[in-house]
């Protein structure tokens, strides 16, 4: 007997870091369950991305530690439950890093909202 299994084409998923920092470097380490995406340092308005395809058997989470002077932030960048994708305005997660925090674009209403702030 044979067994077909079709699965879902997963769809690639983006998300980009903007170091919008007022001319200091931004250091940051990104991963998820399954991938360490190392430490990077991010020269100011630097941009950086990786894309990726979803879990198809677990939610699909990448989260990010982020640090400049005597600053740092941790917080789920991308994560496939759907809220955050709707934050995002689909599949591109961009996010802004300013001196007064972190915000997310929606890219489908053209809005740019701050959802982190830094802590010291």
């Amino acid at each position: 007997m044979e067994v077909w299994v079709q699965f879902e084409r997963r769809k690639r998923h983006y998300v980009r870091i903007v170091n919008h920092l007022n001319n200091k470097l931004l250091t940051y380490h990104c991963k998820s369950g399954d991938n360490d995406l190392g430490i990077r340092t991010l020269k100011p308005n630097g941009v950086w991305e990786f894309s990726f395809h979803t879990n198809v058997y677990a939610v699909t989470e990448f989260y990010c530690y982020f640090f400049y002077e005597t600053f740092q932030a941790a917080f789920d960048v991308f994560k496939d439950d759907g809220e955050l994708n709707v934050k995002c305005g689909g599949h591109h997660c961009i996010w802004t890093v300013q001196d007064d925090g972190f915000y997310l674009d929606n890219l489908k209403k053209n809005k740019n909202v701050k959802m982190h702030d830094w802590t010291k």
